[in-house]
């Protein structure tokens, strides 16, 4: 990546006074400490919480199985 680029991006930073802006950019470079999970909408929560009582009943659907079909639905047209 172009330097001057860099010095761009890092002088809007620095300008900026958006705080969610800071915050994404915070998460998104691995600075932040906060954890997601109580952010989430109650269903999402439930939803997942769901998932991973099927996975643990065996219900689930192995990965490489999912991209095999995904490849196949949407890459071999």
């Amino acid at each position: 990546m172009d330097i001057a680029l860099k010095h761009k991006i890092a002088e809007k930073i620095i300008e900026s006074n958006d705080e969610d802006l800071l915050n994404e950019i915070k998460s998104l470079v691995g600075l932040s400490d906060k954890d997601f999970w109580g952010d989430l909408p109650s269903e999402v929560k439930q939803a997942i919480s769901q998932a991973k009582d099927e996975l643990d009943r065996g219900e689930g659907i192995p990965h490489a199985q999912v991209i095999s079909e995904m490849k196949n639905r949407f890459l071999n047209k």
